[in-house]
């Protein structure tokens, strides 16, 4: 598909997404149920399967790729971790991607928190936000490799991030193992993230508390593999903390940090009931989070490490301004998107057009 067309298909899905959530509103309200942003994106998901392929595939625009490390990535663009299903992911990459990062894998299955735990929210004066607690529910490690076995996705030629969590060390290392056993003997293109930075589970968050545990963590890990690897940190983390992750960061070869997460909010303190959200309040995503990415962008490019800059990101300005924000310390940087792509999937070759528009 020329990537010229993007803007009438993305025309076409946001009108198509306002009327869902209208619709599905509308029910819940005439049930006296709570409003449920995951029920429309439920309904989305099963509308996006039915796609026919042509629908969903674009080129990626030659010269608009970036190096991390021995990784190439045909766009800056990548999926932030936060997508648990492959096929969904898969036709995103279609779309124009660059690479992935698998939503945060636990090393057992998980409910996640009760719902509604996913709401769309007019923030700051930003319309396009988000708010989730969804507590990482998934199929765990196990059930993770038996999805990989049953897709295309890896098979696409574009780096594949392997996103991990636990609820202690042992469990990081555990569902490390199991993912790294898989993916080396498989020809893809693969990465690690450990996720340090979940706003709304408890042990999401042990090791920003105590580093020596990601430390230990990380050399557990260089020790088994040459893989890039790297850490998410939330922007609620204080500055002078991030620098000094990113002096640690660096005693590892290959390492990158992902800068950065959602940022937590109650739910009163962005407009919403208090019930709006069943644990009071979760991460926030979207627009607002940009001017946060671009200061920790700029604080940590000096140090010299590779950053994944995540949240906020929408434009192709954006991630020009993000470029700029490197280049003079050769820092090597790819994008991480997340509320952006749920909004309108097709601003994946809208801004991918825009990138090549400024070469």
């Amino acid at each position: 598909m020329n990537t010229a067309l993007a803007p009438v298909f993305s025309h076409l899905y946001r009108r198509g997404r306002t009327r869902t959530i209208r619709q599905v509103y509308e029910q819940q309200d005439r049930e006296r149920r709570p409003r449920d942003l995951e029920a429309v994106v439920e309904i989305g998901d099963q509308r996006l399967k039915a796609l026919p392929a042509w629908a969903y595939t674009f080129p990626i625009p030659p010269g608009i790729g970036v190096d991390f490390y021995d990784l190439h990535f045909p766009s800056p663009l990548t999926l932030a971790a936060f997508k648990d299903d492959l096929s969904i992911i898969d036709i995103w990459m279609r779309l124009g991607l660059g690479g992935a990062c698998i939503k945060t894998v636990m090393k057992d299955p998980r409910t996640g928190n009760k719902r509604p735990r996913l709401q769309e929210v007019k923030a700051y004066g930003f319309v396009d936000c988000l708010i989730n607690a969804m507590g990482l529910p998934g199929h765990g490690v196990e059930g993770k490799i038996q999805e990989f076995e049953q897709s295309t996705m890896l098979s696409r030629g574009r780096p594949i991030g392997m996103s991990i969590g636990g609820s202690s060390v042992g469990e990081y290392k555990h569902v490390f193992d199991r993912l790294h056993t898989y993916v080396q003997g498989k020809n893809v293109s693969y990465y690690f993230e450990v996720n340090v930075s979940c706003p709304n589970t408890p042990e999401g968050q042990q090791m920003t508390k105590n580093p020596q545990l990601l430390e230990d963590l990380l050399k557990y890990m260089r020790e088994r593999t040459n893989a890039v690897m790297g850490a998410k940190f939330s922007p609620d983390t204080p500055d002078k903390q991030l620098v000094e992750f990113a002096e640690m960061l660096k005693r590892f070869q290959r390492t990158y940090m992902n800068l950065g997460n959602t940022t937590f909010r109650k739910c009163t303190g962005i407009g919403l009931p208090d019930d709006a959200i069943s644990i009071g309040g979760g991460g926030l995503s979207g627009p607002p989070l940009f001017g946060r990415t671009l200061e920790m962008t700029q604080l940590i490019a000096p140090t010299g490490i590779a950053i994944c800059a995540t949240g906020g990101i929408d434009s192709a300005e954006k991630v020009k301004a993000l470029q700029k924000s490197v280049r003079r310390y050769g820092t090597q940087l790819i994008v991480g998107m997340a509320t952006a792509v749920v909004n309108d999937m097709y601003c994946i070759p809208r801004i991918n057009r825009g990138l090549a528009k400024h070469l």
